[in-house]
This record gives structure tokens, C-alpha cells and sequence, in this order.
């Protein structure tokens, strides 16, 4: 599997990491971002998610029959981008996911699910980071606005 897992991303870069999960959690604790994915054809798909934090891996709960489960399945490419946060700043991820049949780690992310609705026979994902995005904006509001972007890997 390509790709490294949230844990194996944090000890590579922990303050990139760091702001990543500050923006996908935000201050009430709960994940939120918009998953794009495509399809076999190429057409995109973009919605809402709730990201699940779990011993250390990142996953995705997703709706069974929804175009971006077909679309993890067949081609498993994914970009992830949380809600912008103070002063616009970005994050993003990019990468391939796999998905979890092992009933034990099912169980695991399940029992790690912070909100109240999802179905056990939903898909889960495992979403395993393969380049990142970090955006803040220098001078926000002010005329002589700059963006300041720092990729990971370097």
C-alpha cells in the first residue's frame, strides 16, 4: 500500500501534521472536510465528510452506494481539504485509500467514531497520506496579501 499512515506522516513532519489536524478538527473537536474524488471516467465528485481519527491511521466512514465509495473502490484516489480556518488558512491531502474488511479494525474505528450517526455496515476507509498542502496567508486583508504554501514531501 503506497503511502504513509497519519502516524508515519506525523513522525515525518510534526508541525505540518500538526496543523492538519488542527484545521480538521477545528474547536469543537470534530472532523469536517470535503472529500473529492473521480470516477473511472474521470468525472469528480466532491462532498462533505467526517474524517475518524483511530489508533493512529486516518479514515473515512462513507455511505454504501454513494459515487465516492465506487469511486475509492475502483481508482481509491483522494484529495481531502479541511474548512479554510482563521485568516483562510488551507490544508490539504492527497493520496490513495484502502479499504478496511479486517472485522477487527472495523470494530476499532468504530468504537473511535465522535458523531452519532453512521450505519455498521457503512465502508470504511483508510486514507493514507502521499502529499500535503499548507496555506497561510501573510498580510491577510491588506493590500500586499501573500500566499505562503509549504508541500510535503519537501
Amino acid at each position: 500500500m503506497s503511502g504513509l499512515s497519519w502516524a508515519e506522516f506525523v513522525a515525518s513532519d510534526m508541525a505540518f501534521a500538526e496543523a492538519g489536524a488542527r484545521l480538521l478538527f477545528g474547536a469543537e473537536g470534530a472532523a469536517v472536510a470535503y472529500l473529492a474524488t473521480a470516477d473511472a471516467e474521470g468525472t469528480p465528485h466532491v462532498g462533505p465528510v467526517c474524517p475518524v481519527f483511530s489508533r493512529g491511521r486516518l479514515y473515512l466512514v462513507a455511505a454504501g452506494g454513494t459515487p465516492k465509495v465506487q469511486d475509492l473502490r475502483t481508482g481509491g484516489a483522494f484529495a481531502l481539504h479541511a474548512p479554510l480556518g482563521e485568516r483562510d488558512e488551507e490544508f490539504q491531502l492527497g493520496g490513495r485509500a484502502r479499504e478496511v474488511v479486517d472485522q477487527s479494525e472495523r470494530a476499532a474505528v468504530q468504537a473511535d467514531i465522535p458523531f452519532p450517526s453512521w450505519n455498521p455496515a457503512d465502508p470504511i476507509f483508510e486514507l493514507r497520506v502521499g502529499r500535503a498542502l499548507h496555506v497561510v496567508w501573510e498580510g491577510h486583508g491588506e493590500a500586499a496579501m501573500q500566499r505562503l504554501s509549504k508541500r510535503w514531501p519537501r
